[in-house]
């Protein structure tokens, strides 16, 4: 079974899943203030910000924040048009999550929405997680999944966005080894997000496995930013799922951190299923930005279903296999 911002549904109800999205998002105390931002950081994100945000996505704050209930409702129903069945909503409540708010999205639009808990990288935390223990943070997921999220009856579905920096802090270790002593405990499936451009997932890996989890329940996210194959099979080869979770960000930033583009993503993808790894892949959009939903010109929560679907298909994924990324792989690493 599988827990639902509504309770508890049948996996076989899951159908096309999106791995991890963001519905509501605050990203705004993540993003480095320098005081020497570009003209227009502080305006407010319209369609006409597209250009200001197209190599760098936050060179306008609001970009950073997804809010409104009719914007993302309107955002679901596209999803909805195009196929889409479900989301799992990988936010930690640290940057925006709402659970009552997804619950009344999942009510009135038909889409399964499954809620993540936990803390995210520690840039954002909150400052109580300093001096929490691990079985302080490990009672509040706990409480998260079997009770109820800060009061509510919505209770969490994964364990996640689970948040790790470049240089893994001993804060965001605490909440990894309360995740994984959790994840253990209740068979809930962990996302965890890694830094964009080091491949830590493997230390990350080994640090969950030795609290008991399996690593069929273990998410190794963002690792489509700066294609690395040989790191990708590596960890596919500890047993775990990779997700390939940034398609529709093809930002420059610099030489140094450009993000892929999709057809880079989708070549890689493809040499991934040659070799036989088709059944520990996650397709998604990881949507955390203004510019990313269509009301702002982007791509919305549609686009592994439409021009991300395309793409594939042309490049020789076969029509089964990808859509066994959409929901058979979906419901194995969360039921």
């Amino acid at each position: 079974m599988i827990t639902t911002v509504l309770g508890e549904i049948n996996a076989d109800k899951l159908g096309v899943a999106l791995s991890h999205e963001h519905i509501f998002i605050d990203m705004r105390n993540c993003v480095t203030i320098t005081g020497n931002e570009p003209r227009g950081f502080y305006d407010k994100f319209d369609v006409t910000s597209r250009a200001d945000v197209a190599l760098d996505p936050y060179a306008v704050l609001d970009n950073a924040l997804l809010d409104g209930f009719e914007n993302a409702k309107s955002e679901l129903e596209y999803f909805k048009a195009y196929g889409g069945e479900s989301i799992i909503d990988c936010t930690p409540d640290e940057i925006g999550r709402d659970p009552l708010a997804l619950k009344k999205l999942s009510e009135e639009t038909g889409i399964n929405i499954v809620a993540g808990c936990g803390h995210y990288y520690h840039i954002a935390h909150y400052p109580y997680v300093k001096d929490a223990s691990v079985a302080e943070l490990a009672d509040e997921m706990r409480n998260d999944i079997l009770v109820g999220i800060k009061g509510t009856d919505v209770k969490a579905g994964i364990i996640g966005e689970i948040g790790t920096s470049a240089t893994v802090t001993d804060d965001e270790k605490k909440v990894l080894t309360a995740a994984g002593i959790v994840g253990a405990e209740t068979g809930k499936a962990v996302h965890v997000h890694t830094d964009l451009y080091t491949e830590n997932g493997v230390d990350i890996v080994k640090r969950l496995i030795n609290e008991g989890m399996k690593p069929e329940k273990i998410c190794i996210d963002h690792i489509d930013v700066w294609l690395r194959p040989d790191y990708i099979k590596r960890l596919l080869d500890m047993g775990v799922y990779v997700e390939f979770d940034n398609f529709g960000k093809e930002f420059y930033v610099s030489e140094a951190r450009r993000f892929a583009y999709d057809l880079e993503r989708i070549k890689v993808l493809k040499s991934l299923i040659d070799l036989g790894y088709k059944d520990r892949i996650l397709v998604t959009n990881d949507i955390c930005l203004k510019s990313m939903w269509k009301m702002f010109g982007g791509m919305g929560y549609a686009h592994v279903l439409r021009g991300v679907r395309q793409m594939a298909y042309e490049n020789g994924i076969s029509e089964a296999d990808y859509n066994a990324m959409l929901t058979d792989n979906v419901k194995k690493f969360i039921d």
